[in-house]
């Protein structure tokens, strides 16, 4: 029997409370649910070309960040080009 390796990571506290919470209401163990999560994101790594993969955070510059928020909150309509994209 592989018992396997442990490793050791920090996480924030909402994901360590979906985590028992999945493993709870799933009955599976904590381990099971990680490993088969790295599982198959290492698999996505693998399979799809990294151009196509968009990261689930995104860290901007202030500046950045100072352009986000005059573009959200600008009254500018969106272009056709921005609707066509949305509408498929």
């Amino acid at each position: 029997m592989n018992t396997g390796i442990q490793i050791s990571a920090y996480i924030s506290e909402e994901t360590k409370n979906q985590v028992e919470a999945y493993a709870k209401n799933r009955g599976v163990k904590k381990a099971f649910l990680i490993e088969e999560a790295l599982q198959h994101h290492l698999q996505v790594l693998r399979e799809i070309p990294e151009d196509l993969i968009i990261p689930s955070r995104l860290v901007l510059t202030e500046d950045a960040m100072k352009q986000v928020t005059a573009r959200l909150t600008s009254d500018k309509k969106p272009t056709d080009a921005l609707k066509e994209l949305f509408s498929g």
